[in-house]
């Protein structure tokens, strides 16, 4: 019991971090104005961290594909969502919920 309990307030913890971190950007910049070049390039953030995550996420250490028929259909899925609602959120939460839903009943 004292193992999880230090396990949990060390992810209360990080996350405290983290969302300090976070909200410390918010706060410190909020009288910032960018450029118009710097907001177009922080455009292409969100996709990129999307494409390296699905990438680690379908292939080993080695760098061989590990990646099986739920992880494609859900990828599609994922896909096609974020195109056709022009939101990368909604295409995660979607893909996400097909995901653990085709786990569920493939397993």
């Amino acid at each position: 019991m004292e193992a999880f309990m230090s396990l949990f307030w060390g992810i209360v913890l990080a996350g405290l971090g983290a969302y300090t971190m976070r909200a410390s950007f918010v706060v410190l910049l909020s009288g910032v104005t960018f450029p118009d070049r710097v907001i177009r390039i922080l455009d292409h953030v969100g996709p990129a961290v999307m494409a390296a995550l699905v990438v680690t996420t379908l292939t080993g250490p080695g760098g061989q594909l590990e990646a099986g028929p739920v992880e494609f259909l859900t990828l599609g899925i994922m896909a096609g969502v974020t195109l056709w609602r022009k939101d990368l959120l909604i295409g995660l939460l979607v893909a996400l919920a097909v995901f653990f839903a085709l786990n569920a009943v493939v397993a």
